[in-house]
């Protein structure tokens, strides 16, 4: 893999600073993975990631970007506004223990092979799904902290793909969950992202898999 992907966000930060009604609040692109950082990663995921993920982070050991639409919105609905937080690798496979899971009350540890890599919110991210002793899943998972897990059937990197064409509106991931096709935040991403940028697309958002 080149430099494809980096070269990718750069444009897309550049294309949403260039719009007049939209603000970037915060833009940060952190330097390539060290190999020390991908050795951890790949440790923790019993030596195997998942496919793409070290490629993807030899460009870039993370990303944040969040910005807002200041322009008019109709009165049924909420300021459009969009939020990625990419983790550095090393910290994505290792314990979240008190963040994804607990330990102290009967089934805290149901989500406890959920693996966070964008938390994009503090209560939802996108996630991999490994289990104990185990290499993680390549699907990437939608989760709704202690409340909801949606297998995608995507892998990382065609996640990177939707993200990109998202600009990350915020939960977009939804879109792509069986389950909540008839959401709120889905009717206005496939409503409004046309309209803020006339070259999207919605043939990308379809969920692959059910509820899980």
């Amino acid at each position: 893999m080149t430099s494809t992907y980096l070269n990718k966000i750069q444009e897309l930060i550049r294309s949403l600073e260039a719009m007049p009604n939209l603000t970037v609040c915060n833009a940060e692109i952190a330097p390539p993975a060290t190999d020390a950082a991908i050795a951890t990663a790949r440790n923790y995921a019993a030596y195997r990631l998942p496919a793409g993920v070290e490629e993807f982070y030899q460009q870039m050991n993370g990303l944040r970007l969040e910005w807002e639409y200041v322009g008019e919105v109709p009165d049924n609905q909420t300021p459009d506004s969009g939020a990625i937080h990419l983790l550095p690798i090393e910290r994505i496979f290792g314990s979240w223990k008190d963040v994804t899971w607990f330990d102290d009350f009967e089934g805290g540890d149901r989500f406890k092979a959920v693996k966070p890599f964008d938390l994009f919110q503090s209560e939802a991210c996108a996630a991999f799904y490994q289990e104990p002793d185990a290499a993680p899943q390549d699907a990437v998972y939608f989760h709704y902290f202690g409340e909801d897990l949606c297998a995608t059937g995507y892998s990382f990197i065609e996640y990177i793909d939707r993200l990109i064409k998202s600009r990350g509106y915020l939960y977009w991931q939804l879109s792509l969950c069986a389950d909540t096709q008839k959401n709120s935040e889905v009717r206005q991403f496939r409503e409004r992202m046309p309209i803020l940028f006339p070259d999207f697309s919605a043939d990308a958002f379809v969920p692959r898999t059910s509820h899980q």
